[in-house]
């Protein structure tokens, strides 16, 4: 369940969604999903990053994909070193229903080469369907390295053709990290630049800086303070800086 704001919505009303429902079969190395299923875009390096609470990962947080979408998925390990995946959505997310021709595909890969140091490359073609508009392709590559008293993790974006439109590129980059200082208590930190090809969307292109810790009280429960920083790209903007105490309750 997801609740959230429409865009036919001009007003404080929230509306609720069903996020996943969903059919998962596992048989030996194989893994199959069906139905209103988290797509494989960037769910590895959302869980890397592993404070979604906070602030989505990057490619959710700019809108390069949805998170879940109607469709199926396909994982296979073929080694302990390789796995690879495959998806097959609607190409509209989970908050609309199917309303154009095309389809959104995906192909992933993820590589371990030595303990804790993992690599992932993924690319996607959503089909518009749609005369005079252009299929989005995204691509995205990810590296990061998992330790028991440390995480760091960087990752690169590129999407063309952002909302169908030719020529709407948008890339960037993400870089993150955490410290566990405690058993309890972990620090983290990110940084974040959007930019897009010929400056198109400058209004909203910006980088974005993120500091702040982690508390677990109980098991159930995590409270997070933090600070950010915004520095717009647009000529005159000013830098913004917000504090935030994020909660999470959670089984």
């Amino acid at each position: 369940m997801d609740i959230g704001k429409s865009s036919d919505v001009s007003d404080y009303q929230r509306i609720a969604y069903i996020k996943n429902a969903m059919v998962s079969w596992k048989k030996g190395n194989m893994t199959l999903n069906g139905g209103l299923i988290s797509t494989t875009q960037f769910n590895f390096q959302e869980k890397f990053w592993g404070y979604r609470y906070i602030m989505k990962s990057f490619q959710d947080e700019y809108k390069f994909g949805s998170s879940a979408d109607l469709g199926i998925s396909v994982a296979y390990k073929l080694a302990d070193w390789i796995s690879a995946d495959a998806i097959i959505v609607n190409g509209e997310g989970y908050k609309k229903i199917q309303k154009n021709d095309g389809l959104n595909y995906g192909l992933g890969i993820t590589l371990t080469p030595i303990k804790s140091f993992q690599i992932r490359l993924y690319g996607g073609l959503n089909e518009s369907s749609e005369e005079g508009k252009k299929d989005i392709t995204n691509v995205a590559a990810f590296m990061g390295y998992k330790h028991e008293m440390f995480t760091i993790g960087a990752e690169y974006n590129y999407m063309m053709n952002a909302s169908y439109n030719e020529n709407a590129d948008l890339s960037g980059y993400s870089v993150y990290a955490s410290v566990n200082m405690q058993k309890n208590v972990s620090l983290y930190a990110r940084f974040d630049d959007l930019y897009s090809k010929n400056d198109w969307n400058i209004a909203k292109d910006e980088s974005t800086a993120i500091l702040g810790a982690q508390f677990k009280l109980g098991k159930y429960v995590k409270i997070a303070p933090n600070f950010r920083m915004s520095i717009p790209k647009a000529n005159n903007a000013k830098n913004s800086y917000t504090a935030y105490l994020n909660c999470y309750f959670g089984f």
